[in-house]
């Protein structure tokens, strides 16, 4: 295992990992790029520090769950 990994995020959708990153801004970046109507980084944030686990469901209804692993 990697010494200096703080923390992990993924992305899932239809039980597939479309994204994983390291770093939460990095994160919200590319998720971005998949679902441009997703919230704010500082929301993701503000999230990210109350649960390990949030879901997102964009207008066509595909669900998303994002998680913090570490």
């Amino acid at each position: 295992m990697i010494r200096d990994l703080k923390s992990l995020y993924v992305a899932i959708k239809n039980n597939r990992v479309i994204l994983f990153e390291t770093n939460l801004k990095k994160f919200w970046s590319a998720f971005n790029e998949i679902e441009p109507d997703c919230r704010n980084y500082d929301y993701y944030y503000r999230e990210f520090k109350k649960s390990n686990m949030l879901q997102y469901m964009n207008e066509k209804e595909e669900i998303y769950f994002l998680q913090k692993l570490l």
